[in-house]
């Protein structure tokens, strides 16, 4: 039997191709949808997931989801991010769900903090988890984050993580009375490590992206890093180019 949401995923795709749904425009909301399709904004929020996987809408928050295409990219799979903006990296935790892994106090010796760009013997809270995508039913986790947290907040986000399910820099944000201006990103080749091998049902040493962001309030003050591990089939990662003049 259909998955709900591949129905809705299905639905979409076809008016999307037949011009109902024409390049440029904005679909129907989340509750829209839910109501047209008779299913819950959570199976609405799947579908969603699985168009932006094959390339035909964009979801940014506040502004909606807009159709990029008419047919899906051939040979698209995994998950695809698109990213152009603090709020963007935000969404994608309101997109995928977090299992945590483990969580730990920890003091940064010289190698953490060159991973991180910090001083060595700072403190940090650090917080494992695996990402995976909602209705997916091979639940194949994404990728791998360690997200470390600055040592002065590690209490509250301790007492406050079990019910938020976004990215943590909200609830930094929340904690702290700040807000980020800043995201430095770097991404580069890594092979899967032993240790996130089995959680990430992939082999030791299979090609990964690696992509560390560095969360800054103002005056380039770091308050949370994210190191993440995304296996190669899984994971495509967007930036649209504009010319400035």
């Amino acid at each position: 039997m259909e998955k709900r949401y591949a129905f809705v995923a299905r639905a979409l795709t076809e008016a999307i191709a037949d011009g109902r749904h024409p390049v440029g425009s904005v679909l129907p909301t989340e509750f829209e949808l839910a109501e047209q399709f008779a299913v819950s904004r959570s199976t609405v929020r799947a579908a969603m997931q699985e168009l932006q996987a094959s390339g035909l809408v964009s979801r940014k928050r506040n502004a909606g989801t807009r159709v990029e295409a008419a047919a899906p990219a051939r040979g698209s799979d995994g998950f695809t991010q698109a990213l152009n903006t603090i709020e963007a990296v935000q969404q994608f935790g309101t997109e995928t769900e977090r299992h945590v892994q483990r969580v730990a106090d920890v003091v940064a010796d010289s190698e953490l903090a060159t991973q991180l760009g910090c001083r060595p013997g700072r403190r940090w809270l650090c917080i494992s988890s695996v990402r995976m995508v909602p209705g997916d039913a091979t639940r194949t986790p994404i990728c791998w984050t360690d997200v470390y947290i600055d040592g002065a907040f590690a209490d509250e986000v301790r007492a406050k993580m079990g019910g938020h399910h976004e990215i943590f820099g909200t609830l930094v944000e929340k904690i702290s009375g700040r807000r980020f201006v800043e995201i430095r990103q770097d991404i580069s080749a890594v092979g899967v490590s032993r240790e996130m091998a089995e959680p990430l049902k992939t082999a030791a040493g299979a090609h990964a992206l690696s992509i560390r962001r560095q969360y800054l309030f103002a005056s380039s003050e770091l308050a949370e890093v994210s190191l993440s591990v995304h296996p190669a089939d899984r994971f495509r990662y967007s930036t649209r180019l504009l010319r400035q003049s």
